[in-house]
C-alpha cells in the first residue's frame, strides 16, 4: 500500500477519533464517573497515536501522548475531573487537528505552542496523586512508584500487526518514556524464506528489560490493544537484580540471563513463548471457571470478532459515487427500454417485451434504492459536533445550556450530511446568542437557569427534519417587524401573520440584535443559511413564541442523486417537477380566475387564493394553451408560500435521475438539473424555490 494511501487512510480514521474524544471529553464533563465514556477516549487517543506513528507523523504521535497520559491518570483514578482540565484537554484537542492537519500538508506549527501546551497538560499530571483512601491494591502500587524497578518485556506480534494500526517501534518508544530501557534484543529467526516473504508482515520478536519507576500496571497499558491477539510477556525481575546480576550481562539474551542465573530451565523459555496462558485459563486452574464454559465463551468470542471485522468495510465517497452515476445511467436505460416496449406493435411481443422491462424495471428500483443506503449516514456524527459549540459559546456568555439529541439514528445522504452542517450550526449559535436568556433573565422570567437547546431529526414523507428548539424568550414580532419596514422590507399600517414576519428573518441585512457580535448582529448568516439550505433542494422555517422559545425547522430531501418527479409539458418542452413539492393539480373553471392590482393572476384553490405562475412566460417558451381554463394548474408548496404553475398537461410519474448541468452549461434560473427521459429527450427538473424567485423576486 502506498504511503500516500497510508496518509489518507490515517486522515479519514483521525477524523472519526478526533469526533469521537471531542464529544467523549465534553459527556465526561457532565458525567465524570463514566467509564465507558473514559475508556472511549482513552481508546481514540491511543489510535491517533499510534495510527500517527505508523504514517510517520511523529510530531502528532507524541502530542497525543501527552494528551494520552492525562487520560491514562484520568482512568485510572489518579487525576479527578475538573472544568479547566476539560477546557485544557479540548483546546489540546483543537491543537491535535492543526497538527494533524498541518502534518498531511507537510507544513509545521510553532514550536513553542506545542511546548507550551505540553506543559499546561504535564502541570495536572504534576499535580495528579491519588487521595489517602485508595484501596490497599491502588496504595501498595502507589507506594512501589517512588522505587526503580526491572521488568522483563517480552513481545511476539501476529505477523499483520502493521495492518492493525499498531507499530511495534511505536510501543518500544513508548515504554522508553516509562522508564530506562537497559536491554533490547530483536530475534528474526521467524523470517521465511525470500519467496514467501510479505513486505508489509512483522516476523521479528523483540526481548526488553526495562528500569522503571512506574508501576506495573503503567507498563501493562503500553500494550492495552494489542495483548489479547499478541504474544505480551510482562515480568517483574527486580528481585534478581537486587540479588547482585551484573549488569553487563544485559548484553546478553534475556532468556540466557535468567537460565544463567537457575531460574528458569532453556525449555521453560521456549514454553513461556508458545504456551502463554489466557486470563480463562488461569481462571481454571484456579477453579474460578469449568473450562467447557472457558472455551464456549472462547469461540462466541472468536466467532464475534470474524463477523466484527466482515461487517464493516471502509470505501473511498469517490466509488460510491461512480456507482450512484451507473445505477442512475441503467434507470435511464430502464426507461428508455420501457418506451421501446410501448411503442412495438405486435400485441404478443408488446405483452412479453413489457412484461420483462416491467421485471427489470423492479429490479433497478431495488438496486438503485440499495445503493442509495449505502450513501447514507446518521446525523448523530454531525449532531455531536455541536456540543461542543453549545458548551464553548455558553461559557464565553456566562450562561447555562444544555443540549439535548433525539432520531440521531436517522440517515441522510453524505453529500447532504456534509454540507448541512454549516447552516445548523448558525441557527444553533443564534439560538444560544439570540434565543437563551442570562441565568439571572431566566430567574426573573419564572425559569430554571439553565436552558435547553433540543436538536431532533425525524424521517417523514420521503424527507428528512431537522429541528433545533430552544426554550428561550423567543421571538420579539414587533421589533422584527419594525426594522423590516425600516428596511423597506415591509409595509407599515399592513396585517401580517407570524410566519410572514418570521420569513422576514431571512432577508438579507436585517438582524434584530442589539450590539455586533461575532456572532450576530452583522446583517448577515440566515439569508445565507436558508440559501445553502435551499441549494440542498431543501426549505427552512421559523416557529416561535415570545417568553417560550424559538423552533427553526429544517425539511431536506433524503439523497441528491435521484428523485421522483411527476413529467409536465410546457408547449413543446417536457419539464420535471419533484413530486415532494406538488400537492395537487387541478383545471380551474372561468369563476376560479381572478386578476386582482398589485397581485396579478390568482386561482382559487377550494377557498384559498394563491398567485399563478406561467411557467411557459418565465422560461420564454411559446405554448399552445394560455388559457388557465384549458391547461391544468399544479399546485406548488414552497416555504414561503403556495402557488400554481400553469402547464399545458400532466404526463405521469417518472424516476429522474438529477444531472448537472452547471459544469457543460451555464446555471439555468428556476431549476435544479436534468434528466434524461425514457425517449431520450433531455427534461429540466424544476426548483420549486428558483421560480418563486423569478416569479415574486423574493
Amino acid at each position: 500500500m502506498a504511503i500516500d494511501e497510508l496518509v489518507q487512510i490515517f486522515l479519514e480514521e483521525s477524523d472519526d477519533e478526533i469526533r469521537e474524544l471531542e464529544a467523549g471529553l465534553i459527556r465526561l464533563e457532565e458525567e465524570q464517573d463514566d467509564e465507558n465514556t473514559i475508556n472511549r477516549v482513552f481508546r481514540a487517543a491511543h489510535t491517533i497515536k499510534g495510527s500517527a506513528g505508523l504514517v510517520g507523523f511523529d510530531d502528532v504521535s507524541l502530542f497525543t501522548h501527552d494528551i494520552e497520559n492525562i487520560l491514562d491518570r484520568i482512568r485510572t483514578g489518579e487525576l479527578k475531573i475538573t472544568k479547566k482540565l476539560i477546557t485544557n484537554l479540548l483546546s489540546a484537542v483543537d491543537l491535535l487537528k492543526r497538527l494533524i492537519s498541518a502534518s498531511a500538508e507537510g507544513e509545521t506549527i510553532d514550536k513553542a505552542e506545542i511546548d507550551n501546551t505540553t506543559l499546561i497538560l504535564k502541570r495536572f499530571t504534576g499535580i495528579a496523586r491519588k487521595s489517602a483512601d485508595d484501596t490497599e491494591h491502588k496504595g501498595s502500587e502507589k507506594r512501589s512508584q517512588g522505587q526503580d524497578k526491572t521488568f522483563s518485556i517480552i513481545m511476539k506480534f501476529r505477523p499483520d500487526i502493521l495492518s492493525t494500526g499498531q507499530d511495534p517501534i511505536m510501543l518500544i518508544r513508548e515504554l522508553a518514556g516509562n522508564g530506562e530501557i537497559i536491554d533490547t534484543r530483536v530475534y528474526t529467526d521467524s523470517i521465511p524464506d525470500i519467496y514467501s516473504i510479505n513486505p508489509t508482515a512483522c516476523y521479528a520478536w523483540w526481548e526488553i528489560i526495562l528500569k522503571t519507576s512506574r508501576p506495573l500496571s503503567d507498563i501493562q497499558n503500553v500494550f492495552i490493544f494489542v495483548i489479547d491477539e499478541n504474544e505480551i510477556i510482562i515480568e517483574d525481575i527486580s528481585d534478581q537484580f537486587r540479588e547482585g546480576i551484573d549488569l553487563s550481562l544485559a548484553e546478553k539474551p534475556i532468556g540466557e540471563i535468567l537460565v544463567e542465573k537457575g531460574i528458569v530451565k532453556q525449555d521453560d523459555i521456549e514454553d513461556a513463548l508458545k504456551e502463554q496462558k489466557t486470563t480463562g485459563e488461569r481462571l481454571v486452574e484456579m477453579g474460578k471457571v469449568r473450562k467447557d464454559v472457558v472455551e464456549k465463551m472462547a469461540l462466541a468470542q472468536s466467532q464475534s470478532r470474524k463477523i466484527a471485522k466482515s461487517s464493516t468495510i471502509r470505501v473511498d465517497t469517490d466509488k460510491l459515487d461512480k456507482l450512484v452515476n451507473l445505477v442512475g445511467e441503467m434507470v435511464i436505460s430502464v426507461a428508455r427500454m420501457s418506451q421501446l416496449a410501448s411503442e412495438i406493435d405486435s400485441s404478443s411481443d408488446s405483452r412479453s417485451m413489457q412484461g420483462a422491462t416491467g421485471s427489470l424495471e423492479r429490479i433497478s428500483r431495488e438496486l438503485q434504492e440499495q445503493v442509495m443506503r449505502v450513501r447514507m449516514v446518521p446525523v448523530e456524527g454531525t449532531f455531536n459536533r455541536f456540543r461542543r459549540v453549545v458548551r464553548d459559546m455558553s461559557f464565553e456568555q456566562g450562561k447555562k445550556i444544555e443540549i439535548k439529541m433525539s432520531g440521531t439514528e436517522t440517515e441522510l445522504d453524505k453529500n447532504v450530511i456534509e454540507q448541512i452542517g454549516d447552516p445548523l450550526k448558525h441557527m444553533i449559535r443564534n439560538s444560544i446568542d439570540h434565543g437563551i436568556e442570562s441565568p439571572k433573565e431566566r430567574r426573573l422570567a419564572g425559569k430554571t437557569e439553565e436552558g435547553t437547546i433540543w436538536l431532533k431529526a425525524f424521517q417523514r414523507e420521503g424527507n428528512i427534519f431537522i429541528e433545533i428548539t430552544d426554550d428561550g424568550k423567543g421571538i420579539n414580532k414587533n421589533k422584527v417587524l419594525e426594522k423590516a419596514i425600516d428596511r423597506g422590507l415591509a409595509e407599515a399600517g399592513r396585517s401580517y401573520a407570524d410566519k410572514e414576519i418570521f420569513e422576514m428573518l431571512f432577508a438579507p441585512g436585517l438582524s434584530t440584535a442589539e450590539k455586533v457580535s461575532e456572532i450576530s448582529g452583522r446583517g448577515v448568516g440566515m439569508d445565507v443559511v436558508k440559501k445553502n439550505i435551499e441549494d440542498l433542494h431543501g426549505s427552512v422555517e421559523i416557529i416561535s413564541e415570545e417568553g417560550k422559545g424559538s423552533t427553526f425547522r429544517v425539511k431536506l430531501p433524503l439523497t441528491l442523486a435521484i428523485i421522483d418527479g411527476m413529467m409536465v409539458r410546457v408547449g413543446s418542452e417536457v419539464m420535471t417537477i419533484p413530486l415532494s413539492v406538488i400537492d395537487k393539480s387541478v383545471r380551474p373553471s372561468h369563476a376560479e380566475v381572478k386578476t386582482v392590482e398589485g397581485k396579478g393572476e390568482l386561482v382559487d384553490i377550494r377557498g384559498d387564493y394563491i398567485p399563478l405562475v406561467r411557467i411557459y412566460d418565465l422560461f420564454h417558451i411559446p405554448s399552445e394553451k394560455t388559457d388557465p381554463t384549458d391547461a391544468l394548474v399544479v399546485v406548488l408548496q414552497s416555504t414561503d408560500r403556495r402557488f400554481g404553475v400553469l402547464v399545458d398537461d400532466v404526463l405521469g410519474q417518472t424516476q429522474a435521475v438529477i444531472k448537472s448541468i452547471d459544469k457543460n452549461f451555464r446555471k439555468i434560473e428556476g431549476t435544479s438539473g436534468a434528466t434524461i427521459l425514457g425517449n431520450g429527450r433531455v427534461s429540466l427538473i424544476l426548483d420549486v424555490h428558483g421560480i418563486e424567485r423569478m416569479a415574486f423576486r423574493v
